[in-house]
């Protein structure tokens, strides 16, 4: 990477640093532009040679949210993750303890504006890709509801655990959320 490349990064890493800052302590609606660029340490110029408008920069961070699922779970099948699930379970809470304080701005940001539905979609929709667990499971519609209720028990531990409900070590959870994954999806099997 260039080191133009690498200003070019920084300044969008600042700029989505910022917002995500800024929107832990007010509704993004109150955001000004004015006000991110002085939080990022930043010209004009800056902002608007890498994005458009606010709006932009809250859907980069989205866009980044789910290139990281992806990369998360792009090795993996669900009926992979179905055998044994704690590999990447305690990849994705040792990733948040690792920036808790961020991880805690990008949780409220994702229950904010909504990206915790998104992300239960996209969760869904991974699980539904894999085919040969959709026909065990009984068919699309059966295997929909499992997939969802899965995503949302996932999501919503997960999502608690960052914000401090409950105090348990990134293994304890992962093994947990494992023995409820894997004992609950085989009860899913039809019989």
């Amino acid at each position: 990477m260039s080191a133009n490349n690498r200003m070019v990064e920084k300044s969008k890493a600042a700029i989505k640093n910022a917002l995500l800052d800024i929107m832990y302590e007010k509704d993004f609606k109150q955001i000004t532009v004015n006000e991110l660029l002085k939080r990022a340490n930043i010209s004009r110029g800056t902002f608007y040679a890498h994005f458009s408008n606010l709006e932009d920069v809250r859907q980069q961070l989205i866009n980044d949210l789910f290139d990281h699922a992806d990369y998360l779970f792009g090795d993996y099948t669900a009926s992979e993750l179905e055998k044994d699930p704690y590999p990447i379970m305690l990849m994705a809470a040792d990733m948040m303890i690792a920036s808790r304080d961020p991880a805690k701005r990008l949780f409220k940001f994702v229950n904010v504006y909504d990206l915790g539905i998104n992300l239960k979609t996209w969760l869904t929709k991974y699980i539904l890709s894999d085919a040969e667990l959709v026909e065990r499971w009984g068919g699309t519609e059966i295997a929909t509801i499992y997939a969802r209720f899965i995503a949302g028990g996932v999501m919503h531990a997960y999502n608690m655990w960052i914000l401090d409900d409950f105090d348990v070590s990134a293994e304890t959870l992962a093994h947990t959320l494992c023995n409820i994954l894997v004992n609950g999806i085989k009860a899913f099997e039809v019989k």
